[in-house]
């Protein structure tokens, strides 16, 4: 394995003792580092792994506590940092939109934890065939996911892009984003490919049809 889980618990605690991670975000950013973590296979594979948590003001982090952890900016642009530590491990704070309007109670000034990212960066075939096992995962534990790109059309994110995605959503408070492929970095301005709303918390749980409406209730979410 690429990422080193035992640096990953040593970093998530330090989010949390910054209080950048609640208690339930704590627990559920310490999962990817478990024997039964669902996405285990994906993860093996994976080169890195990154939390993306909202903040108020990127400018007040610790970054000094993060460059005493090595921690190494790896872009930065205005509302927005990446951090990089050893082991395959990153942290994104920003303070930009990077989601579809959904419901929430989270308050502008709260951090809060996006979603937690898994990035597989090889595009071979066996990589390939590992990354499109997701959905089978998703409907083996009842998780809600969807698929952004086509293996086509890139998916652009941030000032970022990458081949395609998976977003799943086990539940209403946590987004798990897997991307594929290599890592290119557009330092000319922000994607258009905001997160996928989590299902969960779409501001209207209905769509409409011929026949009036209808719940949604598919694991795949278009």
């Amino acid at each position: 394995m690429k990422i080193d889980v035992f640096k990953l618990k040593g970093l998530v605690d330090l989010l949390y003792q910054q209080q950048l991670l609640s208690n339930e975000e704590w627990k559920y950013a310490n999962e990817v580092s478990e024997a039964d973590f669902p996405f285990a296979r994906q993860l093996e594979i994976a080169d890195s792994v990154h939390y993306h948590i909202h903040v108020e003001d990127v400018l007040s982090l610790p970054h000094e506590l993060f460059k005493q952890h090595n921690g190494a900016i790896m872009n930065e642009a205005e509302g927005y940092i990446k951090y990089a530590f050893d082991g395959g491990i990153n942290f994104i704070f920003s303070n930009i939109p990077v989601a579809q309007k959904e419901k929430t109670t989270h308050k502008n000034e709260e951090a809060y934890l996006d979603h937690i990212g898994i990035d597989i960066r090889s595009d071979d075939k066996p990589a390939y065939i590992t990354f499109q096992q997701i959905p089978l995962v998703s409907a083996q534990y009842d998780f809600l996911f969807t698929r952004q790109g086509d293996g086509k059309e890139v998916v652009k994110c941030c000032h970022m892009q990458v081949n395609e995605k998976y977003w799943v959503y086990p539940n209403e408070k946590l987004n798990y984003e897997f991307a594929f492929g290599p890592l290119i970095v557009h330092e000319g301005g922000f994607g258009i490919d905001l997160r996928p709303a989590n299902p969960f918390n779409k501001l209207t749980g209905e769509t409409n049809t011929c026949c009036g409406t209808k719940k949604v209730s598919s694991i795949f979410i278009n």
